[in-house]
């Protein structure tokens, strides 16, 4: 398996990942109002930091990927 089809397979996995942390099973942890995180409620704490979770992962690998590309 060539280095770039590992990293798209990688980032998808991350991805399924993310997406799980905001479908039924799991995130019946974060659904609460309680305990209240920058005057948010859990809940909304948690949906915000799946997005930046997801972000920080994305310029990850963009970084991975342009650095292999220029070398």
């Amino acid at each position: 398996m060539k280095r770039k089809d590992k990293i798209n397979l990688y980032f998808f996995l991350f991805s399924l990942f993310i997406l799980a942390l905001l479908i039924f099973p799991i995130y019946s942890i974060g659904n609460r109002v309680d305990p209240f995180i920058f005057g948010i409620p859990f809940s909304l704490f948690w949906i915000i930091a799946c997005i930046l979770m997801q972000f920080v992962g994305i310029l990850f690998f963009l970084f991975i990927d342009i650095d292999k590309e220029e070398s």
